[in-house]
């Protein structure tokens, strides 16, 4: 018998070069780094077998950048997946690529392996705010890998950043028009920094919170104005291009997390792998978290109020709803079975979450 349906992810941690930006777990690879990735991922993967495989709904690889792999790598990672998990019934496969390496093959090898789609690494078609963010592609090879993934009948996800040092209105309003013309779903995202960032140096103590009001708020006028829901806090999706796979994590449903920095959460269980490339490959554990029944319903609340069809008043315990009743009401949505974040709640959902962290 088939356990129940959840989703997988699967995380590639080499990069090219680290973006100025990025805090996500990366590494530049080298001599037999993806060898010895491949190999602990299979230990990893070859112990979600129990005398039947795991069904997978949804499957998604991140980074990183999956498209660091070559196609001999690529194929040995979907032979592990084939071999420990059951893909019969996905409904959705992603991979993630940047555009400065994602080649006509990779493309082919996602349609020819039941990839549905492309995440895209755009994050602007401005090539100052490129250079400002570190990224090794310039706005001509991002066009044209979004044009290879749209003629390749791929659904394309694009993501955007803003509040990039330098950027303005009318930069940010043409990396948006210019994205729309081929992609189906479109993920904004404001820039944070972390100490460990590159950029941290020179930028981390700007305001960029203040800074991003504006272009959020835009990206919610545009976008709607030709035909994207804002079905998330971060992402906007034509009818039926919604990233299913993330759904999942928003609803607390089960998903399955190979690699180093990869978190699982399965049964009401958090599972924590190694950070490091050299600690995974070595196999130590991941750490273990079971969250108690209140902390997993806070959490829960949070989650349910980044989409927009919110949470359910059946679960909402009845601290969160005392807490919700006292913040201004245009922030949010009330109907007699959910309450959801409005648009200006989503835009000061930082403020909101923080408020329901505290109880």
């Amino acid at each position: 018998m088939l356990a129940k349906s959840r989703g997988l992810y699967v995380h590639v941690p080499f990069c090219a070069r680290k973006c100025g930006y990025c805090s996500f777990y990366s590494v530049i690879p080298c001599g037999g780094d993806v060898a010895a990735w491949l190999g602990a991922l299979e230990r990893e993967a070859g112990g979600y077998l129990h005398g039947h495989k795991l069904r997978i709904d949804t499957l998604y690889i991140g980074g990183g950048t999956p498209t660091a792999l070559t196609l001999p790598q690529w194929l040995e990672l979907i032979r592990i997946l084939q071999r420990c998990f059951d893909l019969s019934a996905l409904t959705e496969a992603t991979s993630e690529a940047n555009p400065n390496s994602l080649t006509p093959e990779h493309v082919a090898f996602f349609r020819d392996n039941g990839f549905t789609r492309i995440s895209l690494g755009v994050q602007s078609l401005n090539d100052a705010e490129l250079l400002t963010l570190g990224r090794i592609h310039d706005s001509r090879s991002a066009l044209r890998a979004m044009e290879l993934v749209s003629s390749s009948g791929l659904n394309l996800s694009c993501d955007l950043i803003f509040a990039i040092p330098g950027q303005t209105l009318r930069t940010w309003d043409r990396s948006l028009r210019q994205v729309m013309e081929l992609a189906g779903h479109v993920s904004c995202y404001q820039l944070t920094l972390e100490p460990d960032a590159p950029m941290w140096e020179e930028y981390g103590g700007d305001d960029l919170n203040t800074a991003g009001y504006k272009f959020y708020r835009y990206a919610q006028y545009i976008l709607p104005r030709h035909g994207y829901v804002q079905y998330e806090v971060s992402n906007f999706a034509q009818p039926g291009h919604e990233c299913r796979h993330n759904m999942l994590y928003w609803d607390h449903s089960d998903v399955a997390a190979l690699g180093p920095s990869a978190v699982s959460y399965l049964d009401g269980v958090r599972y924590s792998n190694p950070r490091t490339l050299r600690e995974y490959i070595s196999g130590i554990e991941p750490e273990c978290e079971e969250l108690p029944p209140r902390e997993r319903a806070i959490e829960l609340s949070i989650l349910s109020l980044r989409t927009k069809w919110g949470i359910s008043r059946a679960e909402l315990l009845p601290e969160i709803e005392a807490a919700i009743s006292q913040m201004p009401p245009d922030l949010f949505v009330f109907t007699p079975e959910r309450i959801a974040l409005s648009k200006r709640g989503m835009r000061l959902g930082n403020a909101i979450w923080s408020e329901l962290i505290g109880l």
